[in-house]
């Protein structure tokens, strides 16, 4: 059983996945302190990734967050990621955007 501790929530934010040397831009679909799930664009679709990854987030109009991640699944085109080497500020940075989200979901409804 996997055990989750961070907050998480469902997004639309374009991250760029750097594999065997290349970048492929994809859509980070939910998105955590501790990880994430992105759509496969098309050439990602057909590879098996490595199992440690390059990874950077835009989250908006700031540098992008550079993170390592290790994979944990993927299936139906998604794959799911565990960061396994963030900066501290990056990582109170993605927890500051979640807690908005929250925020502007409980305003919302």
């Amino acid at each position: 059983m996997e055990r989750r501790f961070s907050s998480r929530a469902q997004v639309d934010v374009p991250v760029s996945a750097f594999i065997d040397g290349s970048r492929h831009d994809c859509r980070a679909i939910d998105l955590s302190a501790s990880g994430m799930v992105f759509q496969r664009n098309r050439s990602l679709a057909v590879r098996e990734l490595p199992e440690v990854n390059r990874f950077e987030l835009y989250l908006g109009p700031n540098r992008p967050i550079r993170a390592r991640a290790r994979s944990v699944w993927d299936r139906d085109g998604l794959q799911a990621v565990r960061f396994v080497l963030i900066h501290d500020v990056d990582r109170l940075v993605i927890a500051e955007h979640l807690d908005r989200l929250s925020r502007l979901h409980q305003m919302l409804h």
